[in-house]
């Protein structure tokens, strides 16, 4: 129901629910002035991008328009105020939600985070082939390295963000005009950029669909960051230091690695509603050896990995939270270029290491072995050949560190292929797995260290086997995958467009 508030000269105010409209009462035309306290939308605006966040009505009824080419009414409104004539539902609103980088955005209180596991139902439709064009293409964000974010951020339709973490730009994706606008600060705080590489950078949401405040890192520390999608605007406060990893949310708190005054790594704590940090008891690390990968969590403990060892933070004897640093045992080198760590049946997370021996030269004489995580002497269990992991599923590949088949060993390739399938993201909801076969003659570890162009599949693993899309790339296993509005899209750095696939309910 409107409320007439106030009519000075030409202009009337209405107050609807947690907006404000002003009214012409000339022609009778509606305009946003204020949506939850966050202002107008600026002039240039297109108001079929505004629409669907704020719930409006569109008439495209002469009357209504004014000369103007659609007209907005606030969402309450059935029935044109001009004609009488009844006014089209306003859009449905759509409450997805992606967290970068593969979309854990609301995990279970007991499932493990930091995986490559999603539960949003990854499937496309059977009768796609390499030769299907895809369903849908946005324009790629401009020059950088992204990952892409999904929320509503307290508005009512679910937008698609591109976050660049090295120089702390944010864009938003204007569906109707089809292009990318760059947010601006609301403040004199900018946000800044992250060195954090990919393997590390990472971000943190409280409240994934609303992403009221979202927790990210850069040189400059911690930043809390919210995004207003009416003015294109976002807000950064910044607290602490440099970001030394990724935060994670953990048991209600936000926790995050820092460099610290004396010079020292540590970690620190932070309410999610706050801005206080609390150190968390442990022993200062030095930041040379601290280039730890992006963090893992379970109900027991968050761990960050780097080649040093593991930083773990755990409940101590007395019930609070102590960090520790764990080294990897003698001979023991992770493999972080194979995938996430695998998660047990029993719960536990393994990571994968290389084995080095002295006396060890040859590439037919490297071992592999899983290491559990999170303990000061752990088990270890050899593996024949190494594997390449999303957390719940792992491929194994032969001897020759060539081929990659997939869970049973029938399925296994020649190892003359000349094939490398390497999981990109595991759906746990649809028991699929987002692979890309890579053209490649090289041993593996070469293989992850070339920047070259190959030749790639890309192809979905389920109870059948998807091939969806071929395109020769550098880093082919870089590629982001992220789920929008409906579709599976596929982002590269090096490709103009990010080509979407409709996902098969």
């Amino acid at each position: 129901m409107s409320t007439w508030l106030t009519s000075t000269l030409q202009s009337e105010r209405w107050a609807i629910g947690d907006q404000t409209w002003s009214r012409n009462p000339t022609t009778g035309g509606f305009e946003l002035i204020d949506y939850k306290g966050w202002g107008a939308p600026p002039p240039v605006c297109d108001p079929l991008d505004l629409a669907p966040l704020v719930g409006a009505r569109v008439s495209v009824d002469g009357a209504d328009r004014a000369g103007m080419p659609v007209a907005l009414y606030p969402g309450a409104f059935k029935f044109s105020p001009v004609t009488g004539k009844a006014l089209p539902a306003p859009s449905v609103a759509r409450r997805d939600t992606w967290l970068p980088p593969f979309g854990d955005g609301s995990p279970a209180e007991d499932s493990p985070q930091g995986l490559r596991l999603t539960a949003v139902p990854l499937a496309l439709r059977s009768t796609l082939t390499i030769e299907s064009l895809p369903d849908r293409q946005l324009a790629a964000p401009p020059t950088g390295h992204y990952q892409f974010l999904v929320s509503a951020c307290q508005t009512c339709d679910a937008r698609l963000l591109a976050l660049e973490s090295s120089r702390g730009s944010i864009h938003h994706w204007l569906p109707h005009s089809e292009r990318w606008l760059e947010l601006r600060p609301a403040g004199a705080q900018a946000l800044g950029g992250s060195a954090l590489g990919e393997q590390a950078w990472g971000l943190a949401v409280h409240d994934p669909q609303g992403a009221s405040r979202i927790f990210m890192p850069t040189d400059d520390g911690l930043a809390i960051v919210s995004i207003n999608l009416i003015a294109g605007t976002f807000e950064a406060h910044v607290v602490g230091s440099r970001c030394l990893g990724a935060p994670i949310l953990w048991q209600g708190r936000v926790y995050v690695p820092m460099l610290q005054e004396d010079g020292k790594a540590g970690v620190h704590g932070l309410d999610p509603a706050g801005t206080a940090l609390r150190r968390v008891e442990g022993p200062a690390l030095d930041p040379a050896r601290a280039a730890w990968v992006r963090p893992l969590a379970d109900r027991r403990q968050i761990i960050w990995m780097s080649a040093a060892g593991q930083l773990v933070v755990k409940p101590g004897g007395g019930g609070a939270l102590e960090a520790s640093v764990l080294p990897w045992p003698p001979g023991v080198v992770p493999s972080f270029e194979l995938g996430s760590p695998y998660l047990s049946r029993s719960g536990h997370l393994w990571q994968q290491c290389a084995l080095q021996d002295e006396g060890q030269g040859s590439e037919e004489g490297q071992r592999f072995a899983f290491v559990q995580l999170g303990l000061g002497e752990p088990e270890t269990r050899r593996a024949s050949s190494p594997r390449l992991s999303t957390g719940a599923a792992c491929f194994q590949l032969d001897a020759r560190l060539r081929i990659a088949p997939w869970f049973d060993a029938d399925d296994c390739m020649d190892s003359d292929a000349g094939e490398v399938i390497i999981p990109l993201l595991e759906s746990t909801s649809a028991s699929t797995v987002l692979c890309a076969r890579v053209a490649s003659t090289v041993p593996v570890d070469s293989l992850f260290a070339s920047s070259e162009p190959h030749s790639a599949t890309f192809e979905l693993h389920g109870e059948d086997t998807v091939q969806f899309w071929v395109a020769r790339l550098p880093r082919p296993w870089a590629t982001q995958a992220f789920v929008y509005s409906g579709h599976l899209y596929l982002y590269h750095p090096d490709r103009p467009r990010l080509p979407g696939w409709r996902i098969d309910p």
